[in-house]
């Protein structure tokens, strides 16, 4: 088995999944691997790639009846097939829902390892009884899968959680810096992409009641997306147009939250939520959504890394965030347990992870009796 590895997404355009496949494509790279990036549109996203990874975008005939999305889903299944056999590829590394599910149909008969990875609740990933059943069914029949929660990983039955690993994001590396520690003007921040899931207009909600009682804040939602001009709409309606910013995208994150006072994720599901862990590096104190499918949760402990408030509660969620604002100790001292946190999650480290944890798989048999040495 040749030293090739495969990674199948279908796109790239923005999202915390997108991120950590683009970075974990660079890392195998780096590290000798004849690497791939299949997807399903063209884009080249927001994330770069190493130029030693060659990407292969899948065509598809157009239309949207029954018959073309069949056609379109069996020929992809088929071209990624081909693509492993002409690499003799050692891992296919899959990412979210249908991906997932054609990934580990290419795969089978084959000597290639299918790697399968839930970014998000199963429940969501996978709606539907027979979506859900067949996620259950089919996972059975891949190498190994990662998940980034105990609450999803058992979701699915004993022999997928038997061969599985429970993985953490990796921080991008441009989140690998010293802790800040000028003064933070930065008012309230959050990162995602605009979406119901991500819940901002909540956010917004929880900001009206900020607002009344802190005239200096304002709340600055970085993303783009198909709600922006609802959520711009409803800060109009609020009042707070001119305390409520919309940048869009950005590739200069970083810099552009290390002085906020406090990040609040709002989400309604998420995984294991990168902005998150992104806000402990920069020392940002946290207030977050206590979202299935307990992503959230592993990473933000209470009163040690950030806040949890219950999901949809925007009363719970303004209390925390001026907890936060009127308590200088509180917020010193999350920032500080947070941004230690953070470092356990260094790129290297996890993806030194996923490497081991592929690798393992690809050259044994006996994984179930060696699985208890990696967590």
């Amino acid at each position: 088995m040749k030293k090739t590895i495969v990674f199948y997404i279908a796109t790239l355009t923005r999202g915390g999944a997108e991120r950590v496949i683009v970075n974990l494509a660079n890392y195998f790279c780096r590290e000798g691997y004849e690497t791939y990036m299949v997807t399903l549109e063209p884009e080249e996203g927001l994330y770069p790639m190493e130029e030693g990874i060659r990407q292969i975008v899948l065509p598809m005939s157009p239309g949207g009846g029954l018959a073309v999305r069949i056609g379109n889903a069996l020929g992809r299944i088929t071209q990624v097939r081909r693509l492993l056999k002409e690499t003799e590829a050692m891992a296919l590394v899959t990412f979210i829902g249908k991906t997932n599910i054609r990934g580990i149909l290419a795969g089978l008969g084959l000597k290639t390892k299918v790697f399968v990875s839930v970014r998000s609740a199963p429940g969501r990933e996978y709606a539907g009884k027979f979506q859900q059943t067949l996620a259950k069914i089919l996972f059975c029949l891949a190498g190994g899968a990662v998940f980034q929660s105990e609450g999803a990983r058992d979701f699915f039955p004993g022999p997928v959680r038997k061969k599985s690993c429970i993985l953490y994001n990796p921080l991008s590396p441009e989140y690998v810096r010293p802790l800040f520690t000028g003064d933070r003007k930065g008012g309230i921040v959050t990162v995602g992409r605009m979406d119901r899931v991500k819940n901002h207009r909540l956010l917004v909600d929880a900001f009206s009641i900020v607002a009344r009682e802190r005239p200096d804040m304002e709340l600055t939602i970085y993303g783009g997306g198909e709600c922006m001009g609802e959520v711009r709409e409803q800060a109009r309606k609020l009042g707070l147009t001119d305390r409520v910013n919309l940048p869009g995208d950005t590739k200069e994150i970083p810099d552009k939250i290390k002085d906020a006072n406090v990040f609040v994720l709002s989400s309604d599901f998420e995984g294991m939520p990168n902005a998150v862990a992104e806000a402990f590096a920069m020392g940002v104190p946290v207030v977050s959504t206590d979202c299935p499918s307990g992503g959230a949760r592993m990473l933000v402990k209470e009163e040690e890394t950030g806040l949890l408030v219950p999901v949809g509660n925007k009363e719970k969620m303004a209390e925390a965030i001026l907890r936060i604002l009127q308590d200088e100790k509180l917020a010193a001292h999350l920032r500080e347990t947070a941004f230690a946190f953070s470092q356990t999650l260094h790129p290297d480290k996890i993806n030194e992870m996923w490497k081991n944890y592929i690798e393992d798989i690809c050259k044994s048999k006996a994984w179930s009796k060696r699985r208890g040495k990696r967590k």
